[in-house]
C-alpha cells in the first residue's frame, strides 16, 4: 500500500456511485444512501466501502499491523525468530476497534442527518440479528438461495423502506395497497403462502 493516494480512487468511487450502485438498486442513489451503503451489512449497510474515504485509513492500519515484520525485513533477519505474533494480533484488534468506532460515528452522523426520515427506522430494523444474512450468504441454486435481479432489487427496497414499483394502488379487498397490507391481507394469498412455507 502507498500513503496519500486517496484522490486517485476518485474515478473508482465515481464509477461505484454513478454506475455500479444504480445498476444494483435500479435508480440513482443519494449522498445519504451512499453513506449508508458503506456500512457493513450487520450495521444496516451493504458493505460497499468508499475507496476515497478508506484508502488512507487502510494504509495506516496496514502499517500498524505489519510494523514488526517490516522491521525484520529492514534489518535483513534471516529467520523469523524476532517475529512477535502477539504484537501483530494486538495491533489487529486495535485496528478493528478503531474501525468499529468509526462505523458507530458514521451511524450517528446518518441518524443526525435531517434528510434521513423513514430510512432511519429501516436502518434500525436492518441492524437486527440475522436481518442481512441474505446479503452475505453464498448464492447456492440447489438450496434455493439465489435471487434474480428483480427479486434482489425488491429485497433491497424492503430493507430500506423504498417504494416497490408496479404494485396496484388498491388491494383486491378494496383497501389501499402497501407492503404492510400485502403481508396481512387475507385476500392476497401471501398469508396462505407464508403459512404453507412454515
Amino acid at each position: 500500500t502507498i500513503p496519500g493516494i486517496s484522490e486517485l480512487f476518485g474515478p473508482l468511487e465515481n464509477a461505484l456511485r454513478h454506475s455500479f450502485l444504480p445498476a444494483i438498486v435500479g435508480r440513482q442513489v443519494s449522498d445519504l444512501e451512499r453513506k449508508v451503503f458503506t456500512l457493513p451489512v450487520r450495521l444496516g449497510g451493504l458493505g460497499i466501502s468508499n475507496p476515497v474515504e478508506g484508502s488512507n485509513l487502510e494504509f495506516q492500519a496496514s502499517v500498524k499491523i505489519t510494523e514488526n515484520l517490516r522491521k525484520l525485513i529492514i534489518d535483513q533477519e534471516l529467520t523469523l525468530d524476532g517475529f512477535q505474533a502477539g504484537t501483530v494480533a494486538e495491533a489487529t484488534r486495535d485496528c478493528l476497534k478503531d474501525k468499529e468506532v468509526r462505523m458507530m460515528r458514521k451511524i450517528s452522523e446518518i441518524d443526525s442527518d435531517s434528510s434521513v426520515g423513514s430510512l432511519k427506522r429501516s436502518i434500525t430494523l436492518a441492524q437486527e440479528k440475522g436481518a442481512g444474512v441474505w446479503l452475505t450468504v453464498l448464492p447456492i441454486g440447489s438450496l434455493g438461495w439465489v435471487l434474480n435481479k428483480e427479486e434482489f432489487r425488491d429485497a433491497l427496497r424492503l430493507r430500506y423502506g423504498w417504494q416497490i414499483p408496479n404494485i396496484p394502488a388498491v388491494c383486491v379487498c378494496g383497501k389501499k395497497n402497501s407492503v404492510d397490507h400485502t403481508l396481512i391481507c387475507k385476500n392476497g394469498g401471501y398469508l396462505i403462502f407464508r403459512h404453507n412455507k412454515v
